[in-house]
């Protein structure tokens, strides 16, 4: 082995030996070295977990086994010096939890092109189920490999003098992820899940770049809106309580005993007691008992307690990055059948009420344009399905569910009612997540034969929609999983009762529209970059901020927001034609200073005031 360079220093001998650099020629001289690499595993330590107020130590990069990792003394030496390998497109990098590493690099000012996660890639392979060797680098490392790595070193990172253990332990996890992307490739190759792989790795940098942009959050309003509802709480308790009285409710000295409200089983028995028969009381069993006052009265006053529990108090100020000023949410790529989640916050619970979307955005001189599919799973059931029936509907811009109404009830469309078309919509969604006739006729009010009469028809009129349901369900239980048309792999619990026949025939299609949601995220974003631009260090301002389900939000100057609005469309509708081949997608985009639209929220002011 040559001589090192000043500033570079070899670490013990091959296969895992490492170069500490800390000057840009020993980076210069490591990445000289490259030559045919494959790809390259990168890693990180930070003395944090937020790129805004934590600041970035080390870089790691493996190019295999048979080269040294390169530590890189990120206090000594710019990472920049990385940005001709970490930008190659031509050059894979791999990372695991990745979104983490690139907003650090990022931030640094460090662009990364071409990647891919062995964490998302361990996801895919285990197909949604939990494993004893989990998700987590180290579990997977000691499953694959027998290689063990002492996580407990990862919390001694401070910004110190770095010791010998350390610079081991940052140059091991590059090590382990290398080793670990070799294997899990021939595996994504022989399960058929390179495609899905693809649109996960491109989908990783997007979503990194949204949680470092983040989002405006108006505190003054929210503070008013929540605090007004925490008001209201006690007699929203008070109102639940007083219906649920009856002549048969338990007694006291005092009168009828208050029945606890965090209890399920009080609650199922004060609902019994009013005549309300409820196996459970989440609230889509609630909501098919609409209308009667105890239910009613229940779903108010759950609706505003969760609100309250998790957004009240001193939430807003909490959420608000003290840094950026912005709140900056971490994003779940894969949960359940492939799904987006997101925590601290959750902003997917942020209720649609347009009075709390409105609190977020409204920054002075910008816009958000939020947009989304609509009637996205009922798109890609007739895709998957290939039903001409229900096809020939959404290609002549039909209202499927009006069209299902008429069918339904024996009218013509334009004699539908708007029950006739509730109902329908019930009937539409209901089926692929296993509702019967006795849950469709608790949803509609018909008698069990009506119901049964409806769904008949139903399944007369959109006959491959019968036979796709059954097959789906039928090869759930034949093989222990599902797959999307981009081969998204969804395990199922063969001890999972009634429950596996909703998930055999629901994940496909929930799976599908993950599938699309994130090939839009890199459409609209690959879009909104090459109008906009990148940023230097750290997210640039103009992109994507927000995915909600089906709903994608971007955020720009407010002279380009139109323009901005076409490009988002034009991604969406691409990404959307991978999935649903001839039948064609309806997205809906509109421009607005904040999430939710001011028109229909109160009345309060219009810009945001930072927190203090």
């Amino acid at each position: 082995m040559s001589e090192p360079d000043a500033g570079q220093d070899f670490r013990e001998e091959l296969p895992h030996g490492y170069v500490y650099a800390t000057t840009d020629a020993a980076v210069r001289s490591w990445c000289g070295g490259l030559g045919d690499a494959t790809f390259l595993a990168v890693d990180t330590e930070t003395t944090g977990w937020d790129p805004h107020q934590d600041r970035l130590l080390l870089v790691q990069v493996s190019a295999g086994p048979h080269r040294p990792v390169l530590v890189l003394d990120a206090q000594r030496v710019s990472p920049r010096v990385l940005t001709g390998v970490l930008a190659d497109p031509a050059l894979l990098k791999v990372f695991h939890h990745g979104s983490f590493d690139l907003r650090f690099l990022s931030r640094a000012g460090v662009p990364v092109h071409r990647v891919a996660d062995t964490m998302l890639a361990q996801q895919l392979l285990d197909g949604g189920e939990k494993t004893a060797a989990g998700v987590g680098l180290a579990g997977i490392a000691s499953f694959r490999l027998g290689m063990e790595l002492d996580k407990s070193v990862r919390d001694t990172f401070d910004g110190g003098t770095l010791s010998e253990t350390q610079l081991r332990y940052a140059a091991d996890d590059a090590t382990a992820t290398w080793q670990v992307f070799d294997q899990q490739w021939r595996e994504l190759v022989g399960h058929g899940l390179t495609r899905v792989a693809q649109l996960e790795f491109a989908a990783l940098p997007v979503l990194a770049d949204l949680q470092l942009r983040g989002v405006t959050l108006d505190g003054p309003r929210w503070l008013e809106l929540v605090g007004g509802l925490e008001a209201e709480l006690p007699a929203l308790e008070g109102a639940l309580q007083a219906a649920l009285v009856t002549e048969d409710s338990p007694r006291d000295l005092f009168g009828p005993t208050p029945v606890n409200l965090d209890s399920t089983e009080q609650i199922r028995e004060a609902l019994a007691r009013c005549g309300v028969e409820l196996v459970t009381t989440r609230e889509s069993a609630l909501r098919d008992h609409a209308g009667h006052p105890a239910v009613d009265a229940l779903l108010a006053y759950r609706q505003v307690a969760k609100i309250t529990s998790n957004f009240g108090g001193d939430w807003a100020r909490r959420v608000v990055n003290p840094v950026s000023g912005r709140v900056h949410a971490d994003w779940r790529q894969i949960v359940g059948a492939g799904r987006i989640a997101c925590s601290d916050p959750n902003l997917t619970q942020i209720p649609k009420d347009p009075r709390y979307r409105s609190c977020f955005g409204g920054a002075q001189g910008r816009a958000l344009v939020v947009a989304d599919y609509s009637q996205q799973e009922l798109r890609i059931l007739a895709a998957v399905s290939r039903d001409d029936a229900l096809g020939e509907v959404f290609r002549r811009g039909g209202d499927l569910h009006r069209t299902t109404a008429a069918m339904a009830f024996t009218v013509s469309e334009d004699a539908v009612t708007n029950e006739q078309r509730a109902a329908a919509k019930a009937l539409n969604f209901g089926l692929m997540y296993g509702m019967g006739a006795p849950g469709f006729a608790r949803a509609t009010g018909m008698t069990l034969e009506q119901a049964q009469v409806t769904i008949a028809r139903y399944f007369d009129a959109f006959p491959r929609v019968a036979a796709w349901l059954a097959e789906a369900e039928s090869a759930g239980r034949r093989n222990g999983r599902t797959r999307t048309p981009l081969g998204r792999i969804r395990a199922l619990d063969p001890d999972g009762g009634a429950g596996l026949a909703t998930l055999a025939r629901n994940a496909p299609i929930q799976g599908a529209g993950a599938d699309m949601t994130k090939l839009a995220l890199a459409e609209v974003a690959k879009r909104l970059e090459k109008r906009f631009g990148a940023g230097e260090r750290g997210a640039a301002p103009d992109g994507l901020t927000l995915v909600i389900h089906d709903e994608l939000v971007a955020e720009v100057g407010d002279g380009d927001a139109e323009e901005a609005a076409s490009l988002v469309v034009e991604g969406m509708s691409a990404a959307a034609a991978v999935v649903l081949g001839d039948i064609p997608a309806a997205v809906t985009a509109e421009v607005r200073p904040r999430w939710g639209a001011l028109e229909h929220a109160a009345a309060l002011p219009e810009s945001p005031i930072p927190i203090s």
